[in-house]
Protein backbone atom coordinates (compact mmCIF):
# COMPACT_ATOMS: atom_id res chain seq x y z
CA UNK A 1 0.00 0.00 0.00
CA UNK A 2 2.93 2.43 0.47
CA UNK A 3 3.91 1.82 -2.85
CA UNK A 4 0.75 2.82 -4.38
CA UNK A 5 0.10 5.97 -1.38
CA UNK A 6 4.11 6.99 -1.70
CA UNK A 7 3.79 10.60 0.17
CA UNK A 8 5.24 13.39 -2.20
CA UNK A 9 7.04 15.16 0.25
CA UNK A 10 10.33 15.26 -1.07
CA UNK A 11 11.27 16.36 -4.76
CA UNK A 12 9.91 13.72 -7.05
CA UNK A 13 12.48 11.10 -8.57
CA UNK A 14 14.05 11.70 -11.93
CA UNK A 15 11.18 9.47 -13.34
CA UNK A 16 8.31 11.45 -12.80
CA UNK A 17 7.29 15.45 -12.31
CA UNK A 18 3.46 16.47 -10.65
CA UNK A 19 1.42 19.06 -13.30
CA UNK A 20 2.61 21.90 -10.98
CA UNK A 21 6.45 21.10 -11.33
CA UNK A 22 6.33 20.85 -15.03
CA UNK A 23 4.31 24.35 -15.20
CA UNK A 24 6.70 25.72 -13.22
CA UNK A 25 9.49 24.75 -15.43
CA UNK A 26 7.47 25.60 -18.68
CA UNK A 27 7.03 29.34 -16.78
CA UNK A 28 10.90 29.74 -16.30
CA UNK A 29 12.57 28.38 -19.55
CA UNK A 30 9.55 29.55 -21.98
CA UNK A 31 8.65 25.88 -23.52
CA UNK A 32 5.65 25.55 -25.41
CA UNK A 33 6.18 22.11 -26.29
CA UNK A 34 4.80 19.69 -24.05
CA UNK A 35 6.30 16.40 -25.66
CA UNK A 36 10.06 17.35 -24.30
CA UNK A 37 8.90 18.99 -20.93
CA UNK A 38 10.09 15.98 -18.61
CA UNK A 39 13.10 14.68 -20.47
CA UNK A 40 14.29 18.12 -20.30
CA UNK A 41 13.28 19.03 -16.31
CA UNK A 42 14.74 15.49 -15.78
CA UNK A 43 18.11 17.06 -17.79
CA UNK A 44 18.19 19.96 -15.73
CA UNK A 45 17.28 17.96 -12.45
CA UNK A 46 20.30 15.89 -13.00
CA UNK A 47 22.76 18.97 -13.99
CA UNK A 48 21.75 20.41 -10.64
CA UNK A 49 22.19 17.66 -8.65
CA UNK A 50 25.92 16.78 -10.51
CA UNK A 51 26.84 20.84 -10.03
CA UNK A 52 26.55 20.24 -6.17
CA UNK A 53 27.95 16.77 -5.80
CA UNK A 54 31.64 17.65 -4.17
CA UNK A 55 33.66 14.58 -5.55
CA UNK A 56 35.48 14.61 -8.68
CA UNK A 57 34.23 12.55 -11.49
CA UNK A 58 36.83 10.63 -13.54
CA UNK A 59 37.71 8.34 -15.87
CA UNK A 60 40.14 5.33 -14.53
CA UNK A 61 42.93 3.60 -16.51
CA UNK A 62 40.62 0.50 -17.04
CA UNK A 63 38.02 3.19 -19.04
CA UNK A 64 35.73 2.95 -15.76
CA UNK A 65 34.11 5.86 -14.32
CA UNK A 66 34.86 6.87 -10.59
CA UNK A 67 33.29 8.71 -7.82
CA UNK A 68 32.78 9.17 -4.27
CA UNK A 69 29.49 9.41 -2.92
CA UNK A 70 28.93 10.52 1.01
CA UNK A 71 28.54 7.84 3.60
CA UNK A 72 28.72 7.60 7.20
CA UNK A 73 28.84 4.21 7.73
CA UNK A 74 32.62 4.58 5.97
CA UNK A 75 35.83 5.74 7.94
CA UNK A 76 36.36 8.78 5.57
CA UNK A 77 32.75 9.32 5.46
CA UNK A 78 32.82 8.46 1.94
CA UNK A 79 32.63 5.92 -0.25
CA UNK A 80 33.56 4.61 -4.18
CA UNK A 81 31.15 4.08 -6.60
CA UNK A 82 32.30 2.63 -10.20
CA UNK A 83 30.80 2.09 -13.12
CA UNK A 84 31.18 1.11 -17.08
CA UNK A 85 29.46 4.61 -18.79
CA UNK A 86 29.38 7.70 -17.43
CA UNK A 87 26.16 7.99 -17.68
CA UNK A 88 25.65 5.12 -15.61
CA UNK A 89 27.98 7.00 -12.95
CA UNK A 90 26.18 9.73 -13.10
CA UNK A 91 22.48 8.23 -13.15
CA UNK A 92 23.95 6.43 -9.95
CA UNK A 93 24.60 9.84 -8.32
CA UNK A 94 21.90 11.08 -9.17
CA UNK A 95 19.44 8.06 -7.38
CA UNK A 96 21.96 8.30 -4.39
CA UNK A 97 20.90 12.15 -3.37
CA UNK A 98 17.18 11.42 -4.28
CA UNK A 99 16.65 8.13 -2.14
CA UNK A 100 18.64 10.81 0.76
CA UNK A 101 16.48 13.69 0.29
CA UNK A 102 13.60 11.28 0.70
CA UNK A 103 15.19 9.96 3.45
CA UNK A 104 15.45 13.12 5.26
CA UNK A 105 11.99 14.47 4.31
CA UNK A 106 10.72 10.85 6.37
CA UNK A 107 13.10 12.33 9.09
CA UNK A 108 11.29 15.79 9.67
CA UNK A 109 7.92 14.91 8.60
CA UNK A 110 5.00 15.65 11.22
CA UNK A 111 1.37 14.77 11.84
CA UNK A 112 0.46 18.46 10.44
CA UNK A 113 2.59 17.55 7.16
CA UNK A 114 0.74 13.73 6.77
CA UNK A 115 -2.55 14.88 7.63
CA UNK A 116 -3.36 16.26 4.23
CA UNK A 117 -2.87 12.69 2.45
CA UNK A 118 -4.25 10.98 5.51
CA UNK A 119 -7.75 12.20 5.27
CA UNK A 120 -7.72 12.12 1.42
CA UNK A 121 -6.72 8.54 2.11
CA UNK A 122 -9.23 7.71 4.92
CA UNK A 123 -11.90 9.53 2.32
CA UNK A 124 -11.65 6.77 0.03
CA UNK A 125 -13.42 4.36 3.07
CA UNK A 126 -16.10 6.34 4.77
CA UNK A 127 -18.60 8.04 4.15
CA UNK A 128 -18.17 12.24 3.76
CA UNK A 129 -20.04 12.89 6.82
CA UNK A 130 -17.48 10.85 8.88
CA UNK A 131 -14.72 12.77 7.19
CA UNK A 132 -16.52 16.23 8.26
CA UNK A 133 -16.48 15.27 11.78
CA UNK A 134 -13.55 14.11 12.14
CA UNK A 135 -12.32 17.43 10.07
CA UNK A 136 -14.00 19.15 12.86
CA UNK A 137 -12.60 17.34 15.38
CA UNK A 138 -8.52 17.83 13.61
CA UNK A 139 -9.91 21.52 14.27
CA UNK A 140 -11.15 21.51 18.00
CA UNK A 141 -8.07 18.89 19.56
CA UNK A 142 -5.09 19.35 17.10
CA UNK A 143 -4.83 22.57 15.05
CA UNK A 144 -3.24 24.09 17.56
CA UNK A 145 -1.55 21.35 19.35
CA UNK A 146 2.44 21.44 19.68
CA UNK A 147 2.41 17.53 18.73
CA UNK A 148 1.36 17.66 15.11
CA UNK A 149 4.53 19.88 14.34
CA UNK A 150 7.42 17.54 15.89
CA UNK A 151 8.58 14.68 13.54
CA UNK A 152 6.79 11.23 13.42
CA UNK A 153 10.14 9.73 14.65
CA UNK A 154 10.45 11.55 17.83
CA UNK A 155 7.06 10.49 18.79
CA UNK A 156 7.46 8.31 21.66
CA UNK A 157 4.96 6.44 24.28
CA UNK A 158 6.07 8.59 27.29
CA UNK A 159 5.46 12.07 25.37
CA UNK A 160 2.20 10.59 23.32
CA UNK A 161 0.34 9.32 27.20
CA UNK A 162 1.27 12.42 28.76
CA UNK A 163 -0.35 14.63 25.45
CA UNK A 164 -3.12 12.09 25.65
CA UNK A 165 -4.35 12.56 29.06
CA UNK A 166 -3.42 16.90 29.17
CA UNK A 167 -6.03 16.59 26.66
CA UNK A 168 -8.11 14.48 28.54
CA UNK A 169 -8.56 16.70 30.95
CA UNK A 170 -8.45 20.17 28.64
CA UNK A 171 -11.54 18.81 27.22
CA UNK A 172 -13.67 17.16 29.90
CA UNK A 173 -13.76 14.06 27.20
CA UNK A 174 -16.00 11.60 28.22
CA UNK A 175 -16.08 7.95 26.11
CA UNK A 176 -17.73 9.34 23.02
CA UNK A 177 -15.44 12.19 22.62
CA UNK A 178 -12.32 10.43 23.17
CA UNK A 179 -13.10 7.91 20.90
CA UNK A 180 -13.33 10.48 18.06
CA UNK A 181 -10.58 11.90 19.22
CA UNK A 182 -7.80 9.26 19.62
CA UNK A 183 -8.94 8.04 16.37
CA UNK A 184 -7.08 10.33 14.63
CA UNK A 185 -3.87 10.38 15.91
CA UNK A 186 -3.80 6.33 16.02
CA UNK A 187 -5.14 6.16 12.48
CA UNK A 188 -2.57 8.96 11.13
CA UNK A 189 0.55 6.84 13.08
CA UNK A 190 -0.43 3.62 11.36
CA UNK A 191 -1.08 5.49 8.49
CA UNK A 192 2.82 6.40 8.81
CA UNK A 193 3.64 2.71 9.19
CA UNK A 194 1.98 2.20 5.96
CA UNK A 195 3.85 4.97 4.42
CA UNK A 196 7.65 3.88 6.24
CA UNK A 197 8.06 6.82 7.90
CA UNK A 198 7.49 5.28 11.03
CA UNK A 199 8.07 1.46 12.07
CA UNK A 200 5.30 1.33 14.38
CA UNK A 201 2.58 3.24 15.89
CA UNK A 202 3.88 4.49 18.93
CA UNK A 203 -0.29 5.45 20.25
CA UNK A 204 -0.74 1.52 20.13
CA UNK A 205 1.47 1.25 23.99
CA UNK A 206 -0.67 4.45 25.23
CA UNK A 207 -2.88 3.08 27.96
CA UNK A 208 -5.98 5.09 28.89
CA UNK A 209 -7.98 3.59 32.17
CA UNK A 210 -11.07 5.46 31.03
CA UNK A 211 -13.27 4.39 34.36
CA UNK A 212 -10.53 6.38 36.11
CA UNK A 213 -9.76 9.78 33.80
CA UNK A 214 -12.72 10.08 31.25
CA UNK A 215 -15.63 11.86 32.26
CA UNK A 216 -18.94 10.17 32.38
CA UNK A 217 -21.19 10.14 30.01
CA UNK A 218 -24.40 11.83 30.87
CA UNK A 219 -27.35 11.94 28.62
CA UNK A 220 -28.32 14.92 27.25
CA UNK A 221 -31.30 16.81 28.28
CA UNK A 222 -34.66 15.65 27.48
CA UNK A 223 -36.14 19.18 26.91
CA UNK A 224 -32.71 19.72 24.38
CA UNK A 225 -33.04 16.43 22.26
CA UNK A 226 -36.95 15.90 21.79
CA UNK A 227 -40.21 18.03 20.81
CA UNK A 228 -42.36 17.77 23.77
CA UNK A 229 -46.27 17.02 22.65
CA UNK A 230 -47.13 20.94 22.99
CA UNK A 231 -44.20 21.96 20.94
CA UNK A 232 -44.96 18.80 18.55
CA UNK A 233 -48.41 20.08 17.85
CA UNK A 234 -47.61 23.66 17.28
CA UNK A 235 -45.05 23.16 14.82
CA UNK A 236 -47.19 20.30 13.16
CA UNK A 237 -50.12 22.62 12.56
CA UNK A 238 -47.40 25.78 11.67
CA UNK A 239 -46.19 23.93 9.20
CA UNK A 240 -49.94 22.98 7.37
CA UNK A 241 -50.22 26.43 7.29
CA UNK A 242 -47.32 27.57 5.64
CA UNK A 243 -48.23 24.66 3.41
CA UNK A 244 -51.65 25.93 2.54
CA UNK A 245 -50.52 29.73 2.26
CA UNK A 246 -46.95 28.54 -0.03
CA UNK A 247 -47.46 30.25 -3.55
CA UNK A 248 -44.01 29.50 -4.17
CA UNK A 249 -44.15 26.03 -5.53
CA UNK A 250 -40.13 25.56 -5.61
CA UNK A 251 -39.79 25.16 -1.58
CA UNK A 252 -43.91 23.99 -1.07
CA UNK A 253 -43.29 20.60 -0.19
CA UNK A 254 -40.99 21.58 2.33
CA UNK A 255 -43.36 22.05 5.45
CA UNK A 256 -45.04 18.77 4.66
CA UNK A 257 -41.89 16.97 4.47
CA UNK A 258 -41.26 18.28 8.47
CA UNK A 259 -44.43 17.26 9.34
CA UNK A 260 -43.86 13.55 7.50
CA UNK A 261 -40.51 13.37 9.70
CA UNK A 262 -42.32 13.46 13.03
CA UNK A 263 -44.72 10.13 11.61
CA UNK A 264 -42.43 8.31 9.96
CA UNK A 265 -39.14 9.04 12.19
CA UNK A 266 -36.74 9.34 8.40
CA UNK A 267 -33.64 10.41 8.55
CA UNK A 268 -33.52 13.84 6.42
CA UNK A 269 -30.70 12.24 3.93
CA UNK A 270 -33.86 9.88 3.46
CA UNK A 271 -36.79 11.90 3.39
CA UNK A 272 -34.59 14.04 0.76
CA UNK A 273 -34.69 10.64 -1.67
CA UNK A 274 -38.19 9.28 -1.00
CA UNK A 275 -39.87 8.43 -3.95
CA UNK A 276 -43.72 7.87 -5.18
CA UNK A 277 -42.66 4.05 -5.59
CA UNK A 278 -41.26 3.51 -2.18
CA UNK A 279 -44.78 3.71 -1.51
CA UNK A 280 -47.28 0.26 -1.03
CA UNK A 281 -50.46 0.69 0.88
CA UNK A 282 -49.69 0.87 4.05
CA UNK A 283 -46.03 0.48 4.52
CA UNK A 284 -42.70 2.69 3.20
CA UNK A 285 -39.84 1.31 2.23
CA UNK A 286 -36.40 3.42 3.23
CA UNK A 287 -34.05 2.42 0.81
CA UNK A 288 -32.30 4.81 -0.22
CA UNK A 289 -30.42 8.39 0.86
CA UNK A 290 -28.97 11.72 -0.54
CA UNK A 291 -25.02 12.06 0.97
CA UNK A 292 -24.02 14.99 2.11
CA UNK A 293 -22.90 17.79 1.36
CA UNK A 294 -22.19 15.62 -2.33
CA UNK A 295 -25.72 15.61 -3.69
CA UNK A 296 -25.12 12.60 -4.45
CA UNK A 297 -28.45 9.68 -4.49
CA UNK A 298 -27.25 6.15 -2.99
CA UNK A 299 -28.83 3.12 -3.35
CA UNK A 300 -28.11 2.62 0.76
CA UNK A 301 -29.16 4.12 4.14
CA UNK A 302 -26.66 4.70 6.76
CA UNK A 303 -24.85 2.41 7.81
CA UNK A 304 -25.20 -0.82 7.09
CA UNK A 305 -28.36 -1.71 8.03
CA UNK A 306 -29.87 -1.73 4.65
CA UNK A 307 -33.09 -1.25 3.47
CA UNK A 308 -36.17 -1.22 5.97
CA UNK A 309 -39.95 -0.95 6.23
CA UNK A 310 -42.24 2.26 7.92
CA UNK A 311 -45.59 1.74 8.75
CA UNK A 312 -47.37 4.57 7.36
CA UNK A 313 -49.99 6.55 9.64
CA UNK A 314 -53.05 7.75 8.87
CA UNK A 315 -51.63 10.95 9.24
CA UNK A 316 -48.53 10.23 7.06
CA UNK A 317 -51.04 8.94 4.40
CA UNK A 318 -53.11 12.27 4.51
CA UNK A 319 -49.72 14.15 3.43
CA UNK A 320 -48.70 12.12 0.70
CA UNK A 321 -52.45 12.18 -0.84
CA UNK A 322 -52.10 15.79 0.04
CA UNK A 323 -48.79 16.11 -2.05
CA UNK A 324 -49.94 13.71 -5.30
CA UNK A 325 -53.05 16.18 -5.60
CA UNK A 326 -50.98 19.21 -5.22
CA UNK A 327 -48.94 17.76 -7.62
CA UNK A 328 -51.11 17.03 -10.38
CA UNK A 329 -52.49 20.87 -10.04
CA UNK A 330 -49.23 22.37 -10.60
CA UNK A 331 -48.36 19.94 -13.61
CA UNK A 332 -46.00 17.59 -11.67
CA UNK A 333 -44.76 14.44 -11.99
CA UNK A 334 -45.97 12.08 -9.46
CA UNK A 335 -43.23 8.91 -10.12
CA UNK A 336 -40.07 11.18 -8.75
CA UNK A 337 -38.73 12.94 -5.74
CA UNK A 338 -41.69 12.96 -3.25
CA UNK A 339 -40.85 16.09 -1.73
CA UNK A 340 -39.12 18.32 -4.64
CA UNK A 341 -40.90 19.63 -7.57
CA UNK A 342 -37.72 18.96 -9.70
CA UNK A 343 -36.19 15.77 -10.67
CA UNK A 344 -34.03 15.82 -7.98
CA UNK A 345 -33.60 15.59 -4.23
CA UNK A 346 -34.19 18.96 -2.64
CA UNK A 347 -31.43 20.76 -0.55
CA UNK A 348 -32.61 19.23 3.13
CA UNK A 349 -29.75 20.98 4.96
CA UNK A 350 -30.74 24.13 4.07
CA UNK A 351 -34.51 24.31 2.74
CA UNK A 352 -35.52 22.18 5.73
CA UNK A 353 -33.27 22.92 8.70
CA UNK A 354 -34.01 26.73 7.77
CA UNK A 355 -37.74 26.24 8.15
CA UNK A 356 -38.15 24.13 11.35
CA UNK A 357 -35.85 26.93 12.62
CA UNK A 358 -37.79 29.54 11.18
CA UNK A 359 -40.80 27.62 12.64
CA UNK A 360 -39.28 27.80 16.64
CA UNK A 361 -38.53 30.95 16.33
CA UNK A 362 -41.75 32.00 15.23
CA UNK A 363 -43.97 29.79 17.84
CA UNK A 364 -41.59 30.94 20.59
CA UNK A 365 -40.26 27.36 21.61
CA UNK A 366 -36.21 26.32 21.72
CA UNK A 367 -34.81 26.06 19.20
CA UNK A 368 -33.85 21.95 17.66
CA UNK A 369 -32.98 21.05 14.67
CA UNK A 370 -34.43 19.03 12.20
CA UNK A 371 -33.47 15.52 13.64
CA UNK A 372 -35.14 15.99 16.85
CA UNK A 373 -37.91 15.34 15.26
CA UNK A 374 -36.56 12.11 14.43
CA UNK A 375 -36.04 11.18 18.30
CA UNK A 376 -39.66 12.38 19.24
CA UNK A 377 -41.27 10.02 16.64
CA UNK A 378 -38.62 7.30 18.22
CA UNK A 379 -39.48 8.08 21.86
CA UNK A 380 -43.17 8.55 20.96
CA UNK A 381 -42.96 4.40 19.98
CA UNK A 382 -41.57 3.38 22.83
CA UNK A 383 -43.94 5.58 24.87
CA UNK A 384 -46.47 4.01 22.65
CA UNK A 385 -45.46 0.26 24.03
CA UNK A 386 -44.12 -0.51 20.88
CA UNK A 387 -41.49 -3.67 21.44
CA UNK A 388 -38.31 -2.41 21.39
CA UNK A 389 -36.83 -4.36 18.76
CA UNK A 390 -39.91 -3.27 16.57
CA UNK A 391 -38.80 0.13 17.24
CA UNK A 392 -35.12 -0.02 16.41
CA UNK A 393 -36.03 -2.00 13.20
CA UNK A 394 -38.29 0.81 12.21
CA UNK A 395 -35.45 3.80 13.47
CA UNK A 396 -32.94 1.58 11.36
CA UNK A 397 -30.65 0.91 14.25
CA UNK A 398 -28.27 -1.77 14.44
CA UNK A 399 -28.67 -2.33 18.23
CA UNK A 400 -31.18 -1.57 20.89
CA UNK A 401 -28.37 0.17 22.55
CA UNK A 402 -28.74 3.14 20.41
CA UNK A 403 -32.38 3.58 20.31
CA UNK A 404 -32.54 3.66 23.83
CA UNK A 405 -29.16 5.70 24.69
CA UNK A 406 -29.51 8.00 22.11
CA UNK A 407 -33.19 8.29 20.78
CA UNK A 408 -35.59 7.95 23.79
CA UNK A 409 -36.45 10.42 25.99
CA UNK A 410 -39.41 11.78 28.02
CA UNK A 411 -41.77 14.01 25.95
CA UNK A 412 -43.26 15.61 28.73
CA UNK A 413 -43.25 19.03 29.85
CA UNK A 414 -42.97 19.47 33.77
CA UNK A 415 -46.07 19.71 34.48
CA UNK A 416 -46.88 16.69 33.47
CA UNK A 417 -43.55 14.71 34.93
CA UNK A 418 -44.97 16.08 38.15
CA UNK A 419 -48.35 14.30 37.78
CA UNK A 420 -47.03 11.10 36.25
CA UNK A 421 -44.57 11.50 39.35
CA UNK A 422 -47.23 11.96 41.93
CA UNK A 423 -49.51 9.30 40.19
CA UNK A 424 -46.39 6.88 39.74
CA UNK A 425 -46.25 6.44 43.86
CA UNK A 426 -49.79 6.84 44.39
Amino acid sequence: MAENLAIQLNDAPLASFSPEEMLAFLTTNGKIDLRDVEDDMRKARKEQILKQHPYKIYQGSDGRWRTHIPDESKKEGRRLIVKSSLNDLETAVCEHYDSQKKSDTKETCTLEQLYPKWIEYKALHVLDTTIIRVKKDWRRYYQDSHIIKKPIRQLKKLELDTWVHEMIRKFHMDDHQYGNFSLIIRQMLTFAVDCEIVDSNEFLKVNVDKKRVLSPSRKKADHTQVFNKTEEQKVIEHAWESFEKDENYVQHFVPLGIVFMFYTGLRISELSALKFSDINENVLTVQRMVRYPTGEVVDDTKGTFGERQVPLTPEAKKILQTIREKRTELGLDTDGYIFCPHNKPINTYTAVQKAITKYCRKLGIEEKSIHKARKTMISKMLDGGLNLNTSRQIAGHMDEKTTLNNYYFDRSDEDEKYNNFISALS
